[in-house]
């Protein structure tokens, strides 16, 4: 499989304060380097920080669908779309996912998984809506964001680090660990 890597916008430099690599760290998930992915503190510096949160839509029982109507969106992955590479989005963008993205996702926006959507790789994101799949068996993926939102029917397979969490039912569940960023930054 060809990974290539598809450049969307300026994204940070990892090397800004906003990302904390931890070394020596091993949360049991790594990158292609042997190393584990850089976990993000922030994407919204000194920004209002309701700029990326879910929770007044999640509050109104808000859908994904209707969720996707209110997004300034960068890029969309259509329902019988195989993206094969690693994806990085900045600004303040949004990428609403349909089909299947086979690789790491980094977004300083808003990512959508809709229902039937998948992602096959790590996800660093300011606030990821799910309800669709992240993760695969035998292949789990390692989400670090601010703002996590698992939707209805839901999956994800691996760790997930959020600063906020909201959890609709029926969802199909996580097979992996929940860790709140405050009990992340201590361990």
């Amino acid at each position: 499989m060809n990974h290539s890597d598809l450049s969307l916008g300026s994204m940070p430099s990892l090397d800004t304060p906003h990302v904390h690599a931890q070394p020596g760290a091993q949360h049991g998930h790594q990158n292609n380097a042997g190393t584990p992915p850089p976990r993000v503190t922030n994407f919204n510096p000194g920004g209002n920080p309701n700029e990326s949160s879910f929770a007044e839509h999640v509050g109104k029982g808000t859908t994904a669908e209707v969720l996707c109507d209110t997004l300034d969106i960068s890029m969309a992955i259509g329902v019988e779309d195989v993206i094969e590479g690693n994806i990085r989005i900045g600004g303040k963008k949004s990428l609403v996912i349909r089909g299947t993205v086979v690789g790491s996702i980094e977004c300083a926006g808003r990512i959508l998984i809709m229902p039937g959507g998948q992602v096959q790789g790590h996800i660093r994101a300011a606030a990821l809506w799910i309800e669709g799949d992240v993760g695969v068996s035998g292949k789990p993926a390692n989400v670090d964001v601010g703002d996590l939102h698992l939707g209805i029917n839901s999956k994800v397979i691996g760790d997930c680090t959020y600063d906020t969490l909201s959890v609709a039912v029926p969802n199909r569940g996580v097979r992996g660990q929940m860790i709140p960023r405050s009990e992340a930054d201590h361990a």
